[in-house]
C-alpha cells in the first residue's frame, strides 16, 4: 500500500492504539445508557460521598459605571457558571459623580445577582475606591459615599460568599463599553440591549436640618432696622453715629452691602460666615493665592473671627498669585517732580498697577508693593523683578520675609 502510494506523494502511517486514558475520560463523561433484552443496564451506585456545605456554583459579576458630558450609566456583565452572559443597562436620569455611577453600578448588580438567585459570585471592578471601601481598606468620607458603602455591604451580606477584587480597566471592557454606551440616552446600539432609566438614587436622599441663628447682636442689626425701618437708639450720641454709619450702606434683595467709591457693592458677613471665609481665603480653595501669611497675622484674623457681634468682614477682589514689577523713566517732569514710574502686572490675569515718583529710593518701593498690591488685593505668591538695587535692597528683602512672599529675579530686558 506504501508503495502503491507513493507515487502521490502521500505518506502511509499506521493506525496506533488509542490510549486508555482517553476512553476512560471519554466514559466518565458521557456514562452508558443502553438497554439490553428488554432491561436497562445503568452503572453501578457508588458509596456515598460526602458533599461540602458550600456546593453552589459561582457566578462572575463584571459592574463598570460611566460619567460624561451627556449623563451617567451603568454597565453590568453577569455570566453564569456555564459560561452564559446576562447584559444590563442603567441610565441615570439625576446627576451623579463618578463614584455615585460606580456605587449604583455595583448596586445594580448585586441587586440583579439576589433576582437570579446567585449564591456564591466573584465581583469584579475596575474602581479601586470601591474596592477598597468595601473591604475596608479606604475611609469613606462624606455623608453620600458612606451611604452607598453602607448600603453595598448590606446586599453583599445577603449572599452566600463573595469575593470582591479589582481588577484593570482592560480587563473590564464589556462592562465599561456597556456604561459608556448607555450613559448616552440617544446612541442606536441601545435598541439591542434592553435599557433601564433610573431616575432617583439607590440610597435617601440626605436631609439638611436648617438652623436658625440669632442675630439680634450682631454689628449688622442696627443698621438694618434703621434702613429698614428707620429705628434709631435712645441716647442721641448713638442714633447720630448711627444715621452717618447708615448712609454708607444700602438693603438689596434683604441683604446689606457696603457702597464703595469706584467699585462695586460689597456683601457684609457675620458670624459663622466669616469663619468660613477665613478657612476658605488661608487654607481652602484660595489657599495657594494667599501666599505666606504672617503668624501675627493669622492670630489676629483667627482671634476676631467666631462668633463676636463686633466681628466684621467685607469680600474684596481675589489676590494676586505671582506679580512683576519694573521701573520707567526718566520721563519729562510733571507735577509734584515726579520724573519716574512704577508699575505692577500681574502675571495670570495681567491686571496692571502704575504710580508715579519722584525719586526711586527702596523705601518709595516698599510703601507701593505694600499699598498698591498687598493693601488692594492681599499678599502675593512672588515678586519678580530685575536685579536692580531699588529691587534687592535690604528693605524689600525684609518685607518680602516677614509677609512670606518669594522673591525672584530676571533678566533685565524680561522683567
Amino acid at each position: 500500500m506504501a508503495v502503491e502510494l507513493s507515487q502521490f506523494d502521500i505518506e502511509y502511517k499506521q493506525r496506533t492504539a488509542i490510549k486508555g486514558q482517553a476512553l476512560a475520560d471519554f466514559i466518565l463523561e458521557f456514562p452508558p445508557t443502553f438497554e439490553v433484552e428488554g432491561m436497562e443496564c445503568v452503572p453501578e451506585p457508588q458509596s456515598p460521598v460526602a458533599i461540602p456545605e458550600n456546593c453552589s456554583p459561582w457566578w462572575n459579576l463584571y459592574v463598570d459605571g460611566a460619567v460624561n458630558g451627556n449623563g451617567a450609566g451603568a454597565g453590568i456583565f453577569l455570566v453564569s457558571p456555564e459560561g452564559h452572559k446576562l447584559q444590563s443597562s442603567i441610565h441615570f436620569d439625576f446627576k451623579a459623580t463618578n463614584n455615585d455611577a460606580e456605587y449604583e453600578a455595583l448596586i445594580a448588580g448585586l441587586k440583579l445577582a439576589l433576582e437570579m438567585r446567585v449564591e456564591n459570585m466573584n465581583v469584579y471592578s475596575d474602581s479601586m475606591l470601591v474596592v477598597w471601601h468595601i473591604r475596608g481598606g479606604f475611609l469613606a468620607r462624606g455623608p453620600r459615599t458612606d451611604l452607598y458603602m453602607q448600603y453595598a455591604q448590606e446586599l453583599i451580606l445577603k449572599f452566600r460568599e463573595t469575593k470582591l477584587e479589582q481588577i484593570l480597566r482592560s480587563d473590564n471592557a464589556d462592562a465599561d463599553a456597556l456604561a459608556k454606551l448607555c450613559s448616552q440616552r440617544d446612541a442606536h446600539m441601545l435598541g439591542v440591549i434592553p435599557l433601564e432609566i433610573q431616575y432617583q438614587p439607590s440610597i435617601p436622599k440626605i436631609e439638611v436640618l436648617d438652623v436658625e441663628v440669632e442675630e439680634s447682636d450682631l454689628w449688622t442689626t442696627p443698621i438694618q432696622e434703621y434702613i429698614a425701618n428707620g429705628t434709631l437708639p435712645t441716647d442721641k450720641d448713638e442714633a447720630r453715629k448711627l444715621r452717618y454709619k447708615a448712609a454708607q450702606f444700602v438693603i438689596y434683595d434683604g441683604i446689606l452691602y457696603k457702597r464703595g467709591f469706584n467699585q462695586p457693592l460689597l456683601r457684609c458677613v457675620v458670624g459663622i460666615r466669616c469663619e468660613y471665609i477665613m478657612r476658605e481665603v488661608h487654607e481652602g480653595i484660595c489657599g495657594n493665592h494667599s501666599g505666606g501669611v504672617p503668624p501675627s497675622l493669622t492670630k489676629s484674623s483667627v482671634k476676631a473671627t467666631p462668633g463676636l457681634p463686633s466681628t466684621r468682614m467685607f469680600m474684596a477682589l481675589p489676590r494676586p498669585v505671582t506679580a512683576a514689577k519694573d521701573l520707567i523713566g526718566e520721563l519729562p517732569k510733571g507735577k509734584g517732580g515726579v520724573k519716574y514710574a512704577v508699575v505692577a502686572v500681574d502675571y495670570f490675569t495681567k491686571w496692571a498697577e502704575a504710580e508715579p515718583l519722584a525719586s526711586i529710593t527702596a523705601r518709595k518701593l516698599v510703601d507701593f508693593v505694600y499699598r498698591a498690591i498687598v493693601c488692594r488685593y492681599g499678599i502675593p505668591y512672588k515678586l519678580i523683578s530685575d536685579n536692580g538695587k531699588q529691587f534687592d535692597s535690604n528693605e524689600m528683602i525684609n518685607f518680602c520675609e516677614h509677609l512670606g512672599i518669594k522673591k525672584g529675579f530676571s533678566a533685565v530686558c524680561h522683567p
